[in-house]
């Protein structure tokens, strides 16, 4: 009789290479099966609408719920079949870190009975706080890094007794709770079990890419040689310091104009992720780095997440002072900047709400002469 396989489950955290990681692990699934590790296919983008659906989260990220409904069950029979046919089966989605008790439940009843480990992948806090500002802005928050760290980075409060986050009636600012390693694995691994959790650290800025999967792979116990570090992935490029600039400026004038989905659409994805990522390199674009003053706080929570997740007995993969808070230099420039002096932020705005309109039409229906042309 076949040993049933394992499922690893990777809930993220958000920023920490997770799209480098996916995009490898779904650019080579026939090679992944080749060394009996699945990464499950249902259709395109179905492990994020899954992880949505987990979250319920389908508003925030402009998703229509009768699409996302059912999905995670449907990925879920995927990792069970190949789990029974002997196979290490991959799951993978950040949006699952923030997860509150009730909704890690939920996820893991289509798994009952299997054998499920859960991996969180971890960054330094100092690149971490940065990625979620710039992320937040992405989904159009306005919000100067000055802000954001007086509302957010110092005003942490611990862990919600009932793991809860700010979009679910909890009152912990929402980085520390998609950012807190130990309390993601405390929730996930609870209802499974001493044993079933691990870290896994991203290496510090400089090392090979590759050593991510190393780590990984060595985590999820799969064969580093099941797939190709070194294959071409599409990345989650960062912004510029101006470029960040420009997007709050472009958010704080289009406010409510745009529904999600088609802020999504034409902002997120067409003008950030495309149109201002591709300015990378370009003259006056600089990194944005955490002012140097956070380190005593973002350090002091490594620390304790680290103690904390070595006395619940799970293993880090990676070296831990890798963890440790990549910061500007004192009295370097802070993250907010002004925009660069060659975009013209009217037209851009202009341009955005012409794209969302294109966005938003219906398709135009075939008109008698359309159909006798195409005859």
């Amino acid at each position: 009789m076949q040993k049933p396989g394992r499922v690893v489950l990777h809930v993220g955290l958000t920023k920490t290479g997770t799209t480098w990681l996916q995009g490898l692990l779904a650019g080579q699934r026939e090679r992944l099966v080749e060394h009996g590790v699945r990464y499950p296919y249902v259709r395109p983008g179905a492990q994020f609408e899954g992880a949505v659906e987990v979250r319920g989260s389908e508003t925030r990220f402009g998703l229509d719920p009768d699409r996302v409904r059912g999905t995670w069950a449907a990925v879920c029979g995927r990792a069970r079949e190949a789990a029974a046919m002997g196979e290490t089966v991959l799951l993978s989605h950040e949006v699952l870190a923030g997860a509150t008790p009730g909704q890690v439940r939920w996820a893991l009843e289509p798994l009952a009975g299997l054998d499920v480990r859960v991996l969180v992948t971890a960054r330094d806090l100092g690149r971490q706080a940065v990625a979620h500002w710039q992320e937040r802005v992405k989904l159009g928050d306005p919000r100067s890094f000055a802000a954001f760290a007086d509302e957010e980075l110092r005003a942490d409060t611990g862990p919600d007794p009932r793991g809860l986050g700010p979009d679910d009636g909890g009152v912990r600012p929402r980085f520390w709770h998609g950012q807190d390693l130990a309390d993601t694995l405390a929730r996930w691994t609870g209802p499974l079990g001493a044993g079933t959790g691990g870290l896994v650290v991203c290496p510090a800025p400089g090392a090979p890419r590759a050593e991510l999967w190393r780590r990984f792979a060595t985590a999820a116990g799969v064969p580093t040689s099941a797939l190709d570090p070194t294959a071409e992935v599409p990345g989650n490029a960062s912004l510029g310091a101006g470029e960040v600039a420009l997007l709050r400026e472009v958010n704080a004038r289009l406010a409510d104009r745009l529904d999600a989905r088609t802020y999504h659409a034409v902002v997120k994805r067409g003008f950030a992720e495309n149109d201002l990522a591709a300015r990378r390199g370009a003259a006056g674009w600089s990194a944005v780095m955490t002012p140097a003053d956070l380190g005593p706080l973002l350090g002091g929570a490594t620390l304790g997440w680290i103690e904390a997740v070595r006395a619940a007995g799970h293993p880090v993969h990676g070296e831990v002072t890798d963890l440790d808070p990549v910061l500007a230099e004192p009295g370097a420039p802070g993250p907010d900047a002004t925009v660069p002096p060659d975009l013209d932020v009217d037209a851009i705005v202009a341009d955005l709400l012409r794209r969302a309109e294109t966005h938003r039409a219906p398709p135009r229906r075939p008109t008698l002469l359309d159909r006798l042309r195409r005859r």
